[in-house]
């Protein structure tokens, strides 16, 4: 097991999406599902069903994928996902730059989540992060 880990919790993934918001002249506010945001987090933390995401970069592959895919927000799913990538690796002492290829991705975990290959994902956000 890795070292460890620390994650965001619910009320800063929410904090995170009302600063979205805020910055965006169109983006419409509201929350449809906490539960959603909770169930990313535990996912990422303790995993379901025996399969837990192993490393670092596992784990910000898989929050940015629930927050995504399951849709927790009415608006800004996409830039609160990626925006909490950012601070949990912040949190865990790396910087997360990234390129134009994780629009591509973030589109594919809301359109087509399945077909999204999650080890090329993990091996591209590696090569995106330094240890602060």
């Amino acid at each position: 097991m890795t070292d460890a880990v620390t994650y965001p919790s619910v009320r800063l993934v929410l904090d995170l999406h009302e600063q979205v918001v805020a910055e965006g002249d169109a983006t419409e506010p509201g929350v449809r599902s906490e539960a959603a945001v909770e169930s990313a987090l535990q996912y990422v933390s303790e995993g379901f069903f025996g399969e837990v995401p192993e490393s670092t970069h596992e784990k910000a592959v898989h929050l940015m994928r629930l927050l995504v895919a399951d849709h927790p927000f009415v608006d800004g799913n996409k830039r609160t996902a990626l925006r909490t990538v950012v601070v949990f690796y912040m949190l865990n002492g790396y910087t997360f730059d990234y390129g134009d290829e994780i629009r591509t991705l973030l589109r594919r975990f809301a359109t087509d989540e399945a077909e999204v290959d999650i080890e090329t994902a993990v091996v591209y956000f590696r090569s995106c992060t330094r240890r602060n």
